[in-house]
């Protein structure tokens, strides 16, 4: 090539690369300053609350998104909608110990969700299965009819709630009138999830206070007698048609039909706010699509803004979406989800996709002041990017320091004033900065893996359990 080509090809580069190091700054200037992500999150939080899949705060979430969205100039703001096979509401929950202590005990209780109530107050006897070492454990004596106490634990590559929907399958069809967890949280808090229950799970599954758990087991190893319970859980189920949705926007590029999509879910759980899961995502990435769109940035590819619904059911919104655009995919280039809460960035997690990598070192390096700069092989498939994953598009997760995360994490602690608006901002600069720069791009970060790879790599990253729990025998 002539030395005078090259000098312009090498010329025009490096203008690119000026401006999008200009672009950045803006992007990041804007984010640090605003203020716009934690004044939408505080409009989520202390306004909706929390926001349950299928219930009228998660359907005014996605009214909330929506015309937050329309007002920053997005006309081409939508609903998508899919349908769900069940509605759940919470109910009262309560426990007590009626025997052998002298005088009645209460303890602290909470429902699981997408799981049946007691249909009223309920007497059962305590067994205690301690925490099985396989899914296949033997059973104790006197499950039939009895509430069973049960730590489910990590086997294998299976995380615990793989564990925990086998068991309560288990244990109800061995007649067990209701399944007791121990919850992780301190300060007598109770955890609730519906992870591996959706549509419906075969039996009462209730959260009890560590506190609570503990005071039980000793009884147990009393030699008082019996422990008997009485548990009154009252939630409700609605199998009625409903269509539940998404909300999507886009900022067209110059080649439009390619995309890079980030993302986060609005439902949550309803004790709390869900300020931290995954509001602060949510907030991130809608201050991330007001930030580009008011600093007229013209991306290459379109970057599409998705807020999911359904996650906390196991990804349903996700799926739906993934099912919903299935002849796009091939023209995905990337996805970038925001779930862990605003804590400092430390990068993104590419979930076993080690082709990803270096390109992803390689851009995170243009982002060296907010300290991003790590990439994680770590895999998971409980949050979002999982149905990409499943379909062999390059999907990624931002990755955050844990902080305090797990204390709050599906608690009655996940409040607004858990939230540091400065590592939100800086979550929101790095969202809409890496949204902007793979947009951009040349080429994808990698690829898009076929059918029997994708399987190969759930399988070598150990996250084909979780994914055969969430889909079950469909494909999808």
């Amino acid at each position: 090539m002539p030395r005078a080509v090259l000098a312009v090809v090498f010329l025009a580069a490096a203008s690119g690369v000026l401006a999008q190091d200009d672009s950045l700054s803006r992007i990041a200037g804007a984010a640090q300053t605003r203020g716009g992500a934690m004044a939408f999150l505080e409009t989520l939080t202390d306004t909706v609350g929390g926001r349950v899949t299928g219930s009228p705060q998660n359907r005014a979430a996605s009214e909330l998104i929506l015309a937050a969205l329309k007002k920053a100039g997005y006309d081409n703001a939508r609903f998508e909608e899919y349908p769900m096979e069940s509605r759940w509401t919470r109910g009262s929950a309560s426990g007590r110990i009626t025997s052998p202590l002298e005088s009645v005990r209460p303890i602290v209780v909470g429902s699981y969700g997408w799981v049946p109530g007691t249909a009223g107050e309920i007497e059962a006897t305590l067994v205690d299965l301690g925490s099985p070492a396989t899914s296949d454990a033997p059973l104790p004596q006197g499950v039939k009819g009895a509430a069973v106490l049960v730590d489910p634990r990590k086997v294998g590559v299976d995380p615990s709630f793989v564990m925990r929907a086998v068991l309560a399958r288990r244990l109800a069809e061995a007649g067990a009138a209701a399944m007791l967890i121990p919850s992780d949280k301190p300060h007598r808090m109770v955890y609730t999830s519906a992870f591996g229950f959706y549509p419906g799970a075969p039996l009462p599954v209730i959260s009890v206070a560590k506190e609570d758990s503990l005071l039980l087991r000793r009884l147990l190893a009393s030699t008082r007698g019996p422990v008997r319970l009485a548990l009154d859980v009252r939630n409700a189920f609605d199998t009625s048609p409903y269509q539940e949705r998404n909300v999507v926007a886009d900022l067209p590029g110059t080649t439009p039909d390619e995309v890079v999509l980030i993302g986060a879910h609005f439902d949550s759980w309803d004790p709390a706010q869900g300020a931290n899961d995954d509001g602060s995502g949510v907030a991130a990435v809608l201050e991330a699509a007001r930030i580009l769109k008011s600093l007229g940035v013209r991306p290459k590819r379109t970057i599409r803004f998705a807020f999911f619904s359904g996650e906390e059911e196991a990804c349903l919104g996700s799926r739906a979406y993934v099912k919903a655009h299935e002849k796009e995919l091939d023209r995905l280039r990337a996805v970038l989800i925001m779930d862990e809460g605003a804590q400092a960035p430390r990068g993104v997690q590419v979930h076993g996709r080690s082709d990803l990598e270096t390109p992803m070192k390689a851009l995170l390096s243009r982002l060296g002041s907010f300290g991003a700069s790590a990439v994680s092989l770590e895999a998971s498939f409980d949050q979002d990017h999982a149905p990409f994953l499943a379909v062999g598009v390059p999907a990624m997760t931002l990755w955050v320091d844990e902080g305090e995360y797990d204390v709050h994490h599906h608690a009655v602690t996940d409040t607004l004033d858990k939230i540091d608006p400065r590592w939100l901002a800086a979550d929101t600069a790095v969202m809409a900065s890496l949204a902007y720069l793979l947009a951009d791009e040349p080429e994808p970060p990698g690829r898009r893996l076929s059918e029997t790879e994708a399987g190969q790599l759930l399988e070598k990253t150990g996250v084909a359990g979780t994914r055969r729990m969430v889909y079950g025998s469909s494909p999808r």
